[in-house]
């Protein structure tokens, strides 16, 4: 009898003990749909706290993180679910999920292959091709961009390029100008003693002449004298 009533027992606990997580996931789904996620999320915790091993409250979970955009927070979630999954349909949805995440958090190669991985499992899958198709584009769009972006780098390092080619240029015309100008300060500034001793030159060379001029008249001027001092002879008429 006391066998009986320690069986029933445990029976009964167990019950209860599953019931609870169960209980707590059906609450969690409820607050789910009515978009209360944060609320959702503490019932599934709770879930957890009763089975840790719990795939459908660890699932859910992820999804109440999701949706509150914690993105790196719910791609660990579901990253981590790969290996709990107890079907193969589960394991799809995992990966669909994933991808979804990974999308957010902007790692679209990553959620290229998420999405691959869902569809080997699953080819029907109408939802995950779907999203495979717009994460491609987005993809493309990205490389196309990021192509941009050092078409505009390539050309900004050009015209750089250029400026710092013509400062040089100017650089080195402003140099050849300067130098010119000082040649020609230089040849000006040796021009006015150049005519100095051009000047000096003539001066001395009408000094002499002066000088020989004056010897010259002053010669005649005593021939003159002597001229006249003399006697001069009258020729009688016979």
């Amino acid at each position: 009898m006391k066998n009986t009533l320690f069986i029933l027992s445990f029976l009964m606990s167990f019950n209860a003990f599953a019931q609870n997580k169960k209980s707590f996931l059906r609450d969690g789904n409820e607050l789910y749909a009515d978009s209360s996620y944060n609320e959702a999320e503490m019932q599934y915790r709770k879930s957890l706290e009763k089975d840790q091993d719990y795939f459908n409250a660890s699932f859910n979970l992820a999804d109440a993180v999701y949706k509150q955009e914690r993105y790196e927070e719910s791609s660990a979630l579901f990253d981590a679910l790969k290996d709990n999954a107890p079907t193969e349909n589960d394991l799809a949805k995992v990966y669909h999920n994933l991808g979804n995440s990974l999308v957010k958090e902007q790692k679209i190669e990553e959620a290229i292959d998420a999405y691959k991985s869902a569809l080997r499992i699953n080819p029907k899958d109408k939802d995950t091709r779907h999203n495979l198709a717009i994460t491609y584009k987005e993809q493309q769009k990205e490389q196309e961009n990021k192509e941009e972006d050092n078409k505009e780098q390539e050309n900004k390092e050009e015209e750089n390029k250029e400026e710092e080619n013509k400062e040089e240029e100017n650089k080195e015309e402003e140099k050849e100008n300067k130098e010119q100008e000082n040649k020609e300060q230089q040849e000006n500034e040796s021009k006015p003693q150049e005519k100095n001793e051009e000047m000096s030159k003539e001066a001395a060379e009408k000094m002499l002449e002066a000088i020989q001029q004056k010897e010259k008249e002053l010669q005649e001027e005593l021939q003159k004298k002597k001229v006249k001092g003399k006697r001069v002879k009258v020729l009688k008429d016979w």
